[in-house]
């Protein structure tokens, strides 16, 4: 199994058993914000799900319909979770509203220390595997999943100003509050989501200076190129590289080809660049 793979059960085992502590710990003291909680890591649950499910589509090999092959399911599968995200912003919010007013005990802030821990744990080994092995699935993960973490400090310091609710009668409707900021960091994140993953299904370019300069360092390595021009488009976890040429008008069409075959070969191979597909023109200026 590859290591994506292992890393998003891995996340998704951490976030069920998050989200049950947190979910059933609302309903037992009551605290409808740390229900909410609950429910929001639960979208993380789902959020692994697809993107276990895409990362498996996405890495089907080339076809005669889809010659570039199908990394971009990645972004499709992220839309979906956009979607399901939005669904569940709205039913945290309203339900924060049928929850009853109540003190909870100083222990929930013992759970809410435990299960920050476990979450952060996890972010930290998929931001740090997600930007080794370019994955866009990580990578959308990681940014749903760090949401987690502010609304579970949110629960933290709600619980601690409903200890002061019968001196300060507003305070009781903190926890109210408290739901419904999550439900809107939930549709916030979702509205995010939607926006970047759809910009790069229609064929977002890469704007990496880094990247594409370590592509044209490996292209100038071959002899005869005047000039060139690169093109990145992304396709989930990989590229595929446009580059237009200007070659010394003095070599032959054998040159040219071989050139052209050498630099299609390089790239490829040069695993870093995380590029797969290589398409090159030849033009007499740029």
């Amino acid at each position: 199994m590859k290591l994506e793979f292992k890393i998003l059960i891995y996340s998704m085992i951490n976030n069920l058993v998050i989200a049950i502590l947190k979910a059933v710990g609302g309903v037992i003291f009551g605290l409808s914000s740390l229900f909410a909680d609950g429910l929001h890591t639960f979208s993380d649950f789902i959020t692994d799900i697809v993107c276990l499910i895409g990362a498996k589509i996405s890495k089907k090999r080339p076809t005669k319909s889809h010659p570039f092959g199908f990394g971009r399911v990645e972004y499709l599968t992220n839309l979906f979770v956009g979607i399901i995200l939005v669904i569940l912003g709205v039913f945290i919010i309203i339900n924060g509203f049928e929850q009853k007013e109540g003190i909870p005990p100083l222990t929930v802030l013992i759970l809410l220390a435990v299960t920050f821990i476990l979450k952060l744990i996890a972010i930290i080994i998929m931001h740090k595997t997600g930007e080794k092995i370019n994955s866009q699935l990580l990578i959308t993960s990681v940014k749903e999943s760090s949401a987690d973490l502010y609304s579970t400090i949110g629960v933290m310091i709600i619980t601690i100003l409903l200890q002061f609710s019968n001196k300060l009668p507003i305070l009781k409707y903190s926890d109210l509050l408290g739901a419904i900021l999550i439900g809107f960091i939930v549709i916030k994140t979702a509205f995010n989501i939607i926006i970047s993953n759809s910009l790069s299904l229609i064929g977002e370019v890469e704007e990496n200076s880094e990247i594409i300069e370590k592509v044209k360092e490996q292209v100038l390595k071959q002899k005869h190129i005047e000039d060139l021009k690169v093109l990145l488009i992304k396709y989930g976890a990989y590229y595929k590289l446009q580059l237009t040429l200007v070659l010394d008008p003095k070599i032959s069409l054998r040159t040219a080809t071989k050139i052209e075959d050498n630099i299609k070969k390089d790239i490829v191979r040069h695993r870093s660049l995380k590029v797969k597909y290589v398409t090159v023109f030849i033009a007499e200026k740029i």
